[in-house]
């Protein structure tokens, strides 16, 4: 009976997962994102994406924000083609403030020069004082 129950929960929960990714999955300039997020580890930010179709896509410009109205460009990647998986490293100084609230979008730029916005996501930056202060002091040093 513990295997029947098992199997219809995990059924369940593969429906979730399967709703959720088509929840999450976006259009924009020609391409379809499976997926747009981020995070913070050792004092960089990791953003990473995929996408599902291409369609004429030049590459995703990455922009990034303090305060989610002015975006500043800070990378660009070149399209790969569909199916594929994205990260970029975001290990700038302004990156290793500690309790900082950073946006990144995406801004999908196609053959024909044409772009389009993704919505921003945040990522909350927790770095410890002995990263933030090793840190800081190599900054002083370059």
């Amino acid at each position: 009976m513990d295997r029947l129950h098992n199997y219809f929960r995990s059924v369940k929960y593969l429906k979730l997962i399967i709703g959720i990714t088509a929840i999450v999955s976006m259009t924009f300039a020609g391409a379809t994102l499976s997926g747009f997020s981020g995070y913070e580890e050792d004092a960089r930010i990791i953003i990473q994406w995929n996408t599902i179709t291409e369609d004429q896509v030049a590459g995703f410009e990455l922009q990034r924000s303090t305060d989610g109205r002015t975006f500043l460009e800070i990378g660009f990647l070149h399209a790969q083609g569909e199916g594929s998986g994205y990260t970029f490293i975001d290990d700038s100084i302004i990156a290793k403030v500690s309790g900082r609230e950073y946006f990144y979008r995406l801004k999908i730029r196609d053959i024909n020069g044409d772009s389009e916005l993704t919505e921003m996501i945040s990522i909350q930056t927790n770095i410890s004082s002995v990263n933030h202060t090793w840190g800081s002091l190599k900054a002083l040093f370059k």
